[in-house]
């Protein structure tokens, strides 16, 4: 079929676990189904990357303030409607209903968050346009290993110590200068790192590692001195299936620990000539690698400036969208307006009983901060997130003039407080009055 102009954006995106092989012992891992369901829910932020003739799968149903909410922001988000019990394995989901949604999809080029074997059952099953890297080549790529060797072979800042033994790893966190890290290959946001800072915690990461090796598993980790961050960034690329490279920007992350918490931009000027060059070409060199290794499509590469000026140009690629593709998107679409944008990933508590989402897209808009493409204010990229028990995250499109996004964000966080939504971090503290409070 001729594919029209459109695509269908589907997740999940947690993909890193699909990638993982099952006989590789694991370390020891801070989760619940609480945070699962939140990972579910984060596909929603696809939305932002909706444009016109483009439809959107979820694995939840998204709320109409939701859609209606990003749509008034100028994104045309217009999700296939879900069928009653049908679950959230996405894919499974969408393939289980090929018959009633392949009509709703004719024409359109799948889009997924990342290389899968299953997209191309669904592809078929949809009758959609796809044209993708092999699974097999998104899950060598993305691994921590093979960027680790891209930065061995080409010498710069910031490789670890690949380990495949018990003796070896000992061996390897004796030599850390001082605080360790022991990464998994396909560790994210965090729950993939663990950082040694004592005998004892190796002691314990080590018996933990141990039991699963005597039980036949595979060891294989990344031991990595801990650096003396001054900023954390990511560089953007989209490798065309030609081979051709492009840069589709630099961002400035926000990073607790290892745990990601939003984006905003990074202009080229505001790093040193030799950092931004240094940056640019090992981009572009790791781009011309996955390229030789099979892989094209959307790259974001992490990195890092240490306080002493090192720049460590790769810490691990992300061979696929990511959140810093929303992130992006987000600042594009501010441009055309004259504005900037930021990404905010904020946990938080729920009060018992509340029913948060609405409550805090209605109080928004009547405090005139629910952004509308007239005037700075912000928008949630996800609802779900705000739903699945009693901790939650917001994740907030920032939309405000330069250097004036606390201000915007600080007044949406009074806001999210009297709708039951209090920030677990001390960044946002709920001390602002809500925005209909008549002593304001």
């Amino acid at each position: 079929m001729q594919p029209r102009k459109g695509a269908l954006h589907i997740g999940p995106v947690g993909v890193e676990d699909s990638w993982r092989p099952a006989d590789l012992a694991a370390l020891p891992r801070i989760g619940s189904a609480h945070g699962s369901a939140i990972a579910q829910a984060l596909d929603e932020v696809l939305s932002a990357l909706s444009e016109e003739g483009d439809r959107l799968i979820t694995a939840f149903e998204l709320p109409p303030g939701f859609v209606e909410a990003m749509r008034a922001a100028g994104f045309p988000v217009d999700p296939v409607p879900h069928t009653q019990g049908a679950g959230d394995d996405v894919v499974a989901r969408t393939l289980a209903q090929a018959d009633a949604i392949r009509p709703q999809v004719a024409g359109l080029t799948l889009r997924p968050y990342a290389a899968r074997p299953e997209y191309e059952d669904l592809a078929s099953a949809l009758d959609l346009a796809y044209t993708s890297p092999t699974a097999e080549c998104a899950m060598r790529v993305n691994s921590k290993t093979w960027s680790n060797e891209v930065v061995l072979a080409h010498g710069w800042n910031g490789s670890a110590w690949p380990v495949t033994s018990l003796a070896e790893l000992e061996r390897r966190v004796a030599q850390a200068s001082s605080v360790a890290l022991l990464k998994d290959p396909y560790g994210v946001s965090g729950q993939g790192t663990v950082a040694i800072r004592s005998e004892t915690a190796y002691r314990s990461v080590a018996r933990h590692l141990a039991r699963q090796v005597d039980r036949g598993k595979r060891l294989e980790l990344l031991v990595q001195p801990l650096f003396e961050k001054h900023r954390d960034i990511s560089s953007h690329w989209h490798i065309s299936p030609d081979g051709s490279v492009r840069s589709t920007g630099l961002l400035e992350n926000d990073v607790e620990g290892f745990r990601y918490r939003g984006s905003s931009p990074a202009a080229p000027e505001s790093f040193r000539q030799e950092e931004f060059e240094h940056l640019d070409a090992a981009g572009r060199t790791l781009c011309k690698e996955l390229y030789a290794a099979g892989y094209f499509g959307p790259v974001d590469i992490d990195g890092l400036i240490a306080t002493d000026g090192t720049v460590v140009p790769c810490l691990e690629v992300n061979a696929r969208v990511s959140m810093g593709t929303v992130a992006l998107a987000l600042m594009r679409h501010a441009a055309r307006l004259g504005l900037h944008a930021t990404l905010e990933f904020i946990n938080v508590r729920l009060d018992a009983g509340a029913r948060p989402f609405p409550s805090f897209v209605n109080r928004l808009d009547d405090a005139g901060l629910l952004y509308r493409r007239q005037r700075p204010g912000l928008v949630p990229v996800a609802a779900n997130t705000l739903t699945r028990g009693e901790r939650g995250r917001l994740v907030l499109g920032v939309f405000h003039p330069p250097g004036d996004a606390a201000h915007v964000l600080r007044e949406a966080i009074g806001i999210a407080c009297a709708c039951g939504i209090h920030p677990e971090d001390q960044r946002h503290p709920c001390h602002a009055r809500p925005a209909d409070d008549p002593e304001r």
